[in-house]
């Protein structure tokens, strides 16, 4: 299975007033550290969606970083717009790990966990999904055949609509890292979530 990963961050950041993708943490870009997070984890691409008022600053961190980009020319939609845009890049891929550029406690060991389920998975699975304490957090992979879905005239709106989808198959995979269920919306989030990671 051929994972392609991607980083959605074509959002306006408009709570906290600057593009989180370019947050410093220990001495690094909240980008540069979840393009080597997805990258180690086991990606075999990684794509940054990029858009918006603030995507020229993107655009510039990632040619630094040397992470491939992909243009939302409208990100109105919200996340679902950048989703549809990495669908539609050429490429070959087999599923589709997603993950927004606001939850930045990302750790390796949550990504390879997801890719080992989901390449040792020989059922009808559709999506995996990581968990915490019963509660689903980021990221999550989408086979081709179901997320291509959300190109079609008549499909779901959104991935949450997707993935409560009555027919499309499920299995989650629990980490003991809480802070996959944590985003950063405003200062204050950046504040308390950015103090629980260490190097």
């Amino acid at each position: 299975m051929r994972i392609r990963g991607i980083i959605i961050a074509a959002g306006e950041s408009s709570r906290l007033g600057e593009p989180k993708a370019l947050l410093e943490l220990h001495g690094r870009s909240i980008l540069d550290r979840l393009h080597q997070t997805l990258g180690n984890g086991g990606c075999d691409e990684v794509l940054v969606v990029v858009g918006g008022s603030h995507r020229e600053a993107v655009q510039q961190e990632s040619q630094r970083i040397g992470i491939p980009m992909v243009v939302n020319q409208d990100p109105s939609d919200g996340p679902v717009s950048s989703i549809r845009t990495a669908i539609s890049m050429p490429g070959h891929w087999d599923a589709l790990l997603i993950h927004p550029v606001d939850v930045i406690g990302l750790k390796e060991t949550d990504v390879s966990q997801l890719i080992e389920a989901a390449r040792g998975d020989d059922s009808t699975t559709d999506a995996w999904v990581i968990s915490y304490a019963m509660r689903r957090g980021h990221p999550v992979i989408v086979t081709r055949e179901r997320i291509e879905s959300l190109l079609e005239v008549d499909g779901p709106l959104h991935l949450r609509a997707l993935l409560a989808l009555p027919d499309l198959v499920i299995a989650h995979v629990v980490t003991d890292n809480p802070l996959v269920l944590e985003d950063v919306d405003d200062r204050i989030d950046w504040i308390r979530v950015s103090s629980l990671i260490k190097e």
